[in-house]
């Protein structure tokens, strides 16, 4: 990734601690939804299981990715606690790598603009 300079010059930096804190929070929001998912999807894998065991190794995998996530994100939180208030940095460049905005303005710590639009790549849940 090329990095304009004209970009670095209106950086704002922030604390490292609340980037670390925030992408863990994520993680752990992440970890929350992978079990509500495998909450929903455990009727049908434990059926499939009963034909196949090995379906049920998947339902164990699918607990075991949503404690990892969960852990992840509560390690990056203990860390941030941690973390020097003077150590610093502008998180808006790496997170225009994000494709999802909302992702993006919680990770470069910025605020979403009630007008604002979902650019290409944004994903929207089907009503």
């Amino acid at each position: 990734m090329t990095i304009d300079p004209a970009e670095l010059a209106n950086q704002t930096s922030v604390p490292i601690a609340d980037v670390t804190d925030r992408v863990g929070e994520a993680l752990s929001e992440i970890g929350e939804s992978v079990h509500r998912l495998q909450s929903l999807i455990a009727p049908l894998i434990l059926e499939a299981a009963a034909r196949n065991p090995v379906h049920l190794r998947e339902l164990q995998d699918f607990d075991h990715i949503s404690q990892k996530l969960k852990n992840l994100g509560d390690f990056l939180g203990a860390l941030a606690l941690a973390l020097p208030d003077h150590w610093r940095l502008d998180p808006s460049v790496a997170a225009k790598v994000l494709t999802l905005a909302e992702l993006e303005a919680r990770l470069a710590l910025a605020e979403k603009s009630e007008g604002e639009t979902h650019a290409p790549g944004d994903f929207e849940l089907f009503n």
